[in-house]
């Protein structure tokens, strides 16, 4: 069975992977961090479903996407720009 994120932090098992990105967003706040270090600090497979899930609590996180001259890849990158209590 999963567990959605809040009946995962309900378990007390630890932090869910939205409190891992967020931490790692409120550490600089305001500055892109690429995508795949937000994978890498929260080990969340589909990091803009957990940036979505950030957002439906009340915070405000920017998103932009950038392609590298002569590369067909496209690089998404996230920050905190407003933090609302939740």
């Amino acid at each position: 069975m999963n567990a959605t994120q809040q009946e995962f932090k309900a378990t007390g098992a630890g932090a869910s992977q939205c409190d891992k990105i967020l931490a790692r967003l409120k550490e600089t706040p305001g500055e892109w961090v690429p995508m795949p270090e937000l994978y890498r600090v929260s080990g969340a497979m589909a990091v803009h479903s957990r940036i979505a899930d950030l957002r439906g609590l009340g915070f405000t996180i920017g998103h932009r996407n950038e392609r590298r001259e002569g590369s067909r890849a496209t690089h998404s990158f996230y920050r905190l720009e407003y933090e609302e209590a939740p």
